[in-house]
């Protein structure tokens, strides 16, 4: 009898390697980016980059699937300058619910910390479940759930900085200080939030939004956290913004459209971009700075770090 061998599939590391070899040789004049930065559909980048970006589908990296996403897009991967300082984009990103497992959702960081850039910022929509955060705000996740019933770091060892990260630090607090404070400065007041990754494109029920809110949820998204969980264990500094899209009230639900969606975020994306490009320089002296101070002491909480305006202040129950 012939015994058939089959060839083992790349791993999530070597799809990475490869992938980080082929973004340096297509992007020309190739510089370490300060950032990995991913946007969610319907934001619109106008503004971020110092001249127009050179553009890569996201398909064309080894291991992604080809085809538009179900809002009928095709991710692009972009590389230019912000602030005279080089960042590699992900405009657009595949999710869980679209059938391709887990890796598409994570390679684009995965292969972003291969590239060695170790500062992400994951931006997002989001569903709102409480009544004082309007659609068109924007939130700083100070915490999260994973609804769904796996993790991203599962057989994944071989890239974890330790078998069994601290999820308790997977938002960087300094890297959120920066870009919340720089945002108040172009006149976007942000709110913390904790965020839940909810499985499936659906929209939840006035049930499971009930559900949700008894564990403290203020938003519920389909995106971010598998990316959040896999950077943060790998060494990155990790922040992510939610912007409530849509709100779901406790009371007399309106319809939820997709299409509501996609309009507030090209609605909400100018301010958003220009008080991004005053935070990353920053970022980046603030993170040069304390790499070669003294060691320092444990990384406050958000609400100690923040600016006062953004501390959460909690609904009394009439």
């Amino acid at each position: 009898m012939a015994i058939v061998m089959t060839q083992r599939p790349p791993s999530l590391a070597e799809y990475a390697q490869r992938n980080a070899a082929l973004l340096r040789e297509h992007f020309a004049a190739w510089r370490e980016p300060a950032f990995f930065i991913q946007f969610g559909a319907g934001f619109v980048l106008d503004g971020l980059f110092d001249q127009p970006p050179r553009e890569l589908p996201l398909h064309r990296l080894d291991g992604m699937p080809d085809g538009l996403t179900p809002d009928q897009n095709t991710p692009q991967l972009l590389y230019g300058c912000c602030q005279d300082l080089p960042i590699l984009v992900a405009h657009g990103h595949r999710h869980l619910y679209e059938g391709y497992g887990v890796h598409p959702c994570v390679l684009p960081a995965v292969t972003a910390v291969a590239l060695g850039i170790y500062r992400h910022i994951l931006v997002d929509s989001a569903l709102s479940l409480r009544n004082d955060i309007k659609a068109g705000s924007w939130t700083v996740l100070t915490d999260f759930i994973n609804g769904h019933h796996f993790s991203p770091l599962d057989g994944q060892h071989d890239l974890l900085t330790t078998p069994f990260p601290d999820m308790n630090q997977a938002l960087s607090q300094l890297q959120n200080s920066e870009i919340v404070n720089a945002l108040h400065g172009v006149g976007v007041d942000v709110r913390h939030c904790v965020f839940l990754a909810q499985p499936g494109s659906q929209f939840c029920t006035v049930a499971e939004a009930a559900l949700a809110r008894q564990s403290g949820v203020d938003l519920i998204g389909h995106g971010l956290v598998m990316e959040i969980i896999m950077a943060h264990a790998m060494g990155a500094m990790v922040s992510a913004f939610a912007l409530a899209a849509l709100q779901l009230p406790e009371t007399a639900p309106t319809a939820l459209r997709r299409a509501d969606v996609l309009s507030t975020c090209q609605f909400a994306s100018p301010d958003f971009i220009r008080g991004l490009r005053l935070a990353i320089p920053e970022i980046v002296k603030v993170h040069q700075a304390s790499a070669s101070a003294p060691p320092p002491l444990p990384e406050p909480s958000a609400g100690d770090i923040l600016h006062e305006d953004y501390r959460r202040i909690k609904e009394t129950k009439s």
